[in-house]
């Protein structure tokens, strides 16, 4: 079955999926722990069309009590040329995944799931910009 928009996105989701996830909790007290997320990317061109992104999540406080990183990879398809926007829209696709993903990993007896707040995607690339 095919679905058809006239608001379809020229940015086509070939294909996603989770490569790589560890989970780690340690017998300690969850009750104070502040954790916090951070997220890094690589985009890479694949063929006149196609782009390649991998996005590797790490959700943890600072002694990592709780420890969670997870990858995932997406093949995207589009004719789009500005990179900047690519980049953005291509992670703020993705990261839904990623965040129901890490919520699935993290319902275990003992402890309520991490539940990742939404993200402003674009503050957080121009952040890390910024940082290089």
């Amino acid at each position: 079955m095919k679905v058809r928009s006239t608001y379809e996105s020229p940015l086509v989701l070939e294909k996603i999926e989770i490569t790589e996830s560890t989970f780690r909790k340690k017998d300690v007290s969850l009750d104070e722990l502040e954790l916090g997320v951070h997220v890094e990317h690589n985009v890479e061109n694949i063929g006149e069309d196609g782009y390649e992104i991998v996005l590797n999540t790490t959700v943890s406080d600072e002694n990592e009590n709780i420890y969670v990183n997870v990858k995932g990879k997406a093949m995207f398809r589009t004719q789009q040329k500005n990179m900047d926007m690519l980049e953005k829209n291509t992670i703020a696709i993705m990261f839904p995944y990623i965040r129901s993903y890490i919520s699935i990993i993290t319902t275990q007896p003992g402890m309520p799931p991490i539940v990742l707040p939404a993200m402003n995607i674009i503050a957080m690339i121009n952040d890390q910009k910024g940082k290089n």
